[in-house]
């Protein structure tokens, strides 16, 4: 199939694989990486021949978040160059876009499967949330280190729906990271296998979806969806859009990237633990 630059695309029968292909740099997101996505299930969406989608990452890290780097960065401001701080408005229309990205392909109306093989973390969870099911090796590792400093995922919002009311506060309020059982426990994920026995696993779970006729699976989808988005799910993740911009307002978050840019990625993150643990 289509080659690309950040990821890999490979077609067995029915199912279409997209592989996050930066396993040095722990698999980070940027546009670049999700318009390689969008354009993979764009031309997927036609496709007869598709009928699911599995997401998976080459290397130890599924994806560790958002790429950190000005040149990736995720909206048009890169906090270190400011002063004082980013454009309230613009970066809240630059989160909204974000959320835009999701929210599309939480509707994509064929099902996508997350294949994770381990830390799945900050960001990464977004991408998470918007695929239908997620079948983990038992080295994944789950949690928004992030939150208590840089800002929240505003489809974090996806977390009170998958997991509860509480565990999704007391995650976000500790940065805890949890292991595949604790995320399976709590209905983050829907199986956890051994390691080794991974890539079988979403092979046969993907193709038995498959033999589905995909009009069917595309209703199955929507009305699953209905339930969730009439309960509010959209506007919940919208709000925490608006959130995340004035998040991006606090001293936490534009100290971080200016040490970032001055000393390095690893003082960045040890001055972070230094301060909030």
């Amino acid at each position: 199939m289509s080659q690309h630059s950040m990821i890999l695309v490979s077609q067995i029968d029915r199912v279409c694989t997209i592989t996050l292909n930066r396993p040095d740099d722990l698999n980070p997101l940027s546009w670049q990486v999700l318009n390689e996505i969008k354009t993979v299930l764009d031309d997927a969406l036609h496709n007869e021949a598709i009928g699911v989608i599995v997401i998976e990452a080459a290397g130890k890290a599924f994806s560790t978040g958002y790429d950190l780097r000005e040149e990736h960065w995720i909206t048009s401001q890169y906090p270190a160059n400011f002063p004082d701080h980013v454009d309230i408005r613009k970066d809240r229309d630059d989160v909204h876009t974000i959320v835009d990205y999701w929210m599309k392909m939480w509707r994509y109306p064929k099902p996508i499967i997350a294949k994770v093989q381990g830390d799945c973390l900050s960001g990464a969870g977004e991408l998470l949330g918007v695929c239908d099911l997620a079948v983990v090796s038992e080295r994944a590792r789950f949690g928004h280190p992030a939150g208590r400093d840089l800002g929240i995922p505003p489809s974090i919002m996806f977390w009170p729906m998958l997991i509860g009311y509480r565990k999704t506060k007391e995650l976000l309020y500790t940065s805890r990271l949890i292991n595949a059982h604790e995320a399976e426990k709590i209905g983050l994920v829907n199986e956890v296998v051994p390691h080794e026995d991974l890539d079988a696993r979403v092979a046969l779970l993907a193709a038995h979806i498959a033999r589905a006729p995909s009009d069917n699976l595309s209703i199955l989808k929507e009305v699953s969806n209905t339930w969730f988005e009439n309960m509010g799910m959209e506007p919940s993740v919208r709000r925490g859009a608006d959130l995340d911009a004035i998040y991006h307002q606090f001293d936490s978050f534009k100290d971080f990237f200016r040490t970032l840019r001055k000393e390095g990625v690893k003082a960045a993150f040890k001055k972070r633990r230094d301060l909030y643990g």
